[in-house]
Formats: structure tokens, sequence, C-alpha cells
């Protein structure tokens, strides 16, 4: 007789089992996003990459190209990030900057993925 009150109680719905199936939902829900946010991240980065790969010896490359490729390497250089911390201001420096980054290697992209 004990077993079979102690499994309804395990099967019982109550507000703090909701409470709980709620908080699972919503951590799927968030590695899902951060998942799907960092793979946004990382093809932008992989495309710049090709695209810086894929560019002239710099003998070759216009005043304004050399300038443009200059100005990223001072941007990446200069990015101050903690990632231990985990903080949003971080992860929004990281997209601002691989945006940037991005918009300049890949001049004709449309931003309208973001």
């Amino acid at each position: 007789m004990k077993s079979s009150k102690t499994t309804r109680k395990r099967d019982e719905v109550t507000p703090l089992t909701k409470l709980q199936a709620e908080l699972a939902t919503l951590r799927r829900k968030l590695r899902a996003t951060i998942r799907a946010y960092a793979a946004r991240l990382e093809i932008d980065l992989a495309e710049s990459t090709a695209a810086v790969a894929a560019l002239k010896p710099a003998e070759t490359l216009s005043r304004q190209r050399l300038h443009e490729i200059r100005e990223l390497t001072t941007m990446l250089r200069d990015c101050k990030v903690k990632p231990e911390k985990g903080r949003r201001k971080d992860l929004h420096r990281l997209d601002s900057l691989i945006h940037e980054v991005h918009s300049i290697t890949h001049p004709g992209a449309s931003s309208a993925s973001r």
C-alpha cells in the first residue's frame, strides 16, 4: 500500500511540479537559443576569415583596402572581454565586432540575418 501512495504523490500535478517543468523547458530554450546564436556568429566569423584569406598580396591591394585591414586589426586587438564572467555586455561587444568585421569583409551582404 505504501508504494502506491508514493507513486500517486510523485505523479500529482502541483504548482511546484508545474514550475519545475517550466524551468526545465526554459533551460532547453536557453540552450537551443545559445547554440543558434553561437552558430550564426561562428558562420559570420568563418566567412570573414575566408574572405581575408582570399585577399591578394598586400602589395597589390588599394590604399583604401589596406586602411580597412589596419582598422580591422586594431578593432580586433582592442576588443576587451572577460569570457570567464559570462556577461551580456561582452556578448554584445563580440556580436558587434563580428558584425562589423563581416560587413567590411562582405560589403554587399545584407544584415537581414541579424
